[in-house]
């Protein structure tokens, strides 16, 4: 019981620091230095393809300096046709045995060369972004990091109560990356709106294996000495699933992948906190226990709720619908959302909340499954 107290005390200090942290729009270089591949995975993505490359190419950033590179990864739609149409290079890549976000990216680095790039940025096929998106990525590579992770915004957070609470969700983490960035920390990577050096690129490599690649790599890239640096100003639209049945399928693939990188990579972690704290490398060492407070936080969540439970049930499930909504409220006025419909929402985040339980204890048990499956949009 006080080792899950202790994970919820740090949690909650960083929460709090990050609720703190004003969030504002800074005034970018004017001259824009960095040459990028802008690479979209899309499997069967006419439906959303065309707007995302319309938002890509209305960037306020010189058209020279970046290409976009679409993976039409086992497609049989018209996503390649309609990626050329738009003005983006296609790879066409097929490959039933090895599907899934993490293997056509790893592909797609092999096929281009990274040589002609000073990074690469990473987005989803039905992301929109902000028009000041790509120069606030360069600003952030202009100072000296390496590896940035932008402001993942939900786009569509009033269309039902399941992306209203997913909005809720990016929110409050959103703030939790605000604040490891204030502290020296490493943020972490979304799967989405995410810019890599090729430099580190060609050091750490691309060789990712669990269900959340997002997660596995930034440990990959603490355990190799780097951190990922969050820019509040590079915002990213990412649509959510409108649907309960889809939302509890991503979020299953979520909490698989989450337990494999905690089976794979904490043990590793922990004794990288004593190799880099020997060294005398505190902050490193510090960014390495962070994510040891981190990966696992989902078994530390599913323990408390069995205690709870077995405490007393509906004592409990009072606590849940009572302090759930105070709880996504506060970064709600951090972010000062003027959406009525996303505050009405909240009376349903105690259930969206409830949903997770069942999520989290098959996920775990069912972690070995590592079969795709694709969000619609």
């Amino acid at each position: 019981m006080k080792i899950i107290g202790i994970y919820y005390f740090y949690h909650f200090i960083i929460f709090l620091i990050g609720l703190g942290i004003v969030r504002t729009w800074r005034r970018f270089f004017v001259t824009c230095t960095h040459r990028l591949a802008v690479i979209i995975p899309a499997h069967n993505e006419e439906s959303v393809i065309g707007g995302s490359l319309a938002s890509i190419m209305a960037s306020d950033y010189p058209r020279s300096l970046y290409d976009v590179f679409v993976i039409a990864d086992n497609c049989t739609d018209r996503t390649g046709v309609i990626s050329r149409e738009m003005g983006a290079k296609v790879l066409e890549r097929f490959d039933e045995k090895l599907r899934g976000k993490q293997h056509a990216l790893k592909w797609a680095f092999e096929h281009i060369n990274l040589d002609e790039y000073d990074a690469v940025v990473v987005l989803d096929a039905d992301n929109h972004i902000h028009p000041k998106y790509l120069r606030a990525i360069d600003a952030e590579l202009q100072r000296g990091n390496r590896v940035v992770q932008g402001y993942v915004e939900t786009q569509n957070p009033c269309d039902s109560w399941i992306t209203a609470n997913y909005a809720y969700m990016f929110w409050y983490v959103c703030r939790l990356q605000m604040a490891r960035t204030f502290l020296g920390l490493s943020a972490w990577l979304a799967g989405t709106g995410l810019c890599i050096s090729t430099d580190v690129l060609r050091r750490v490599g691309w060789n990712v294996c669990t269900m959340t690649d997002d997660v596995e790599y930034t440990c990959q890239l603490i355990l190799a000495g780097e951190k990922v640096t969050f820019a509040p100003d590079a915002v990213v639209y990412d649509q959510k699933p409108v649907r309960l049945a889809d939302s509890m399928k991503q979020r299953l693939r979520w909490i698989r992948g989450q337990t494999q990188v905690t089976l794979r990579y904490i043990p590793r972690l922990l004794a990288a906190v004593t190799r880099f704290w020997w060294q005398g490398n505190f902050s490193q060492a510090a960014r390495e226990l962070d994510a040891v407070m981190w990966v696992p936080m989902h078994l530390v969540i599913c323990a408390s709720v069995i205690l709870s439970l077995y405490q007393g049930w509906w004592q409990y499930l009072l606590s849940v619908f009572l302090t759930v909504p105070v709880f996504n409220m506060l970064p709600m006025l951090a972010e000062q959302v003027k959406k009525c419909k996303a505050w009405a929402y909240l009376v349903t985040a105690g259930a969206f909340f409830l949903t997770w339980l069942p999520i989290t204890a098959y996920g775990v048990i069912s972690c070995g499954n590592k079969v795709w499956w694709r969000t619609p949009h």
